[in-house]
């Protein structure tokens, strides 16, 4: 193995919806190699699936983690919200009896903490399903003025440290839930600790710079896009792949998931498949290059 993989490693891991099947493929085929880095940082929709690679069990996981969300959702009277509270619930057992063991890896989750009583009205209301749908226009025109002023990122992680929140038993299915509250098709509130929270996506699409604050010396980012590697959803910024004595490596999709029918909310077991067996290709391949 190259030997920069010497050097403290992490896996940074994109929201993505249902597109995070991609991710899950290409976390599986890395397992399957015995390929495990340091730290598994995951945001949105690609937490449970770090925890999952933080304890070295992403092959427990098939594809009915997707296909009971989409089925979940689609009841009358629920939403997105039904469907990761059903996960969590399902996944939090095997997580909470591993992943405080010290045979597992750092695990860092990226979630948007709401800053002012203001943005905690807007979002923990009924006022939240609209005001999401603005704020995704906002996103879409880079004005990121609200974001700035109400939301902040925070880290929690299972390592105690000074720069994050420490994830402990008792609040990791909060923080699990939090980190993936898009407004826009959640309707239940999120606190963590009696603070409100939500996705987050909303500061960090993926949790690279604070590995790279954390020292990280080698990070390996798996996205869920196929053309950009922008890390704000709120502006067009992308990442380097060389960032001083840092070496980024990326993980990518080839096309745009969408085109074989996994999008962020919906899909079918069939384009699930397709788009997981891609992942799993990607993240053989990935291996393959770096291995001498």
């Amino acid at each position: 193995m190259h030997t920069q993989f010497m050097e403290k490693k992490a896996i940074s891991c994109m929201s993505g919806g249902y597109k995070t099947v991609f991710t899950q493929g290409v976390l599986m085929a890395l397992e399957e190699k015995s390929f495990f880095v340091d730290a598994y940082a995951g945001c949105s929709s690609s937490a449970l699936i770090s925890a999952y690679a933080s304890i070295e069990k992403i092959r427990k996981l098939d594809l009915s983690l997707w296909i009971n969300g989409l089925q979940i959702s689609s009841i009358e009277g629920n939403s997105q919200s039904n469907a990761i509270q059903h996960s969590i619930d399902n996944m939090f057992p095997l997580i909470q009896k591993e992943l405080w063991q010290p045979s597992s890896h750092r695990l860092l989750i990226a979630v948007s903490f709401v800053k002012t009583k203001e943005g905690e009205l807007l979002t923990q209301t009924d006022k939240a399903k609209r005001f999401g749908q603005k704020l995704l226009i906002e996103a879409s025109r880079n004005i990121s003025t609200w974001r700035d002023e109400n939301l902040e990122l925070q880290m929690f992680d299972t390592v105690k440290d000074n720069k994050t929140k420490l994830l402990t038993e008792n609040n990791f299915k909060e923080v699990a839930y939090a980190t993936t509250r898009m407004l826009h098709a959640w309707h239940l509130p999120a606190y963590i600790n009696g603070e409100a929270y939500i996705d987050g996506s909303y500061t960090c699409l993926y949790p690279v710079l604070p590995l790279l604050e954390l020292g990280y010396k080698y990070i390996i980012c798996i996205l869920t896009e196929h053309d950009n590697r922008k890390y704000d959803m709120f502006s067009n910024n992308e990442i380097s792949i060389i960032l001083d004595d840092t070496r980024i490596d990326f993980i990518q999709p080839d096309m745009n998931l969408k085109d074989v029918g996994v999008d962020f909310y919906a899909a079918t077991e069939k384009s699930l498949n397709k788009a997981f067996m891609h992942g799993f290709a990607k993240g053989i391949d990935y291996y393959k290059s770096i291995i001498n």
